[in-house]
């Protein structure tokens, strides 16, 4: 939202603001995402990619 909109993506003015912070709320709390990732990649294909 800040990359695209600038310091509008911030302003309470404009509902992208609301979509940035709706956005974060979804994300993992713990944990980076390469390691969601080799998660996730893990329960989808049923292959570790640490094997």
């Amino acid at each position: 939202a800040i990359q695209i909109h600038g310091a509008n993506g911030l302003a309470e003015e404009y509902p992208v603001a609301q979509y940035f912070r709706d956005a974060r709320m979804l994300t993992f709390p713990d944990g980076t995402s390469e390691i969601h990732k080799l998660i996730v990649g893990r329960a989808a294909l049923g292959i570790s990619a640490f094997a």
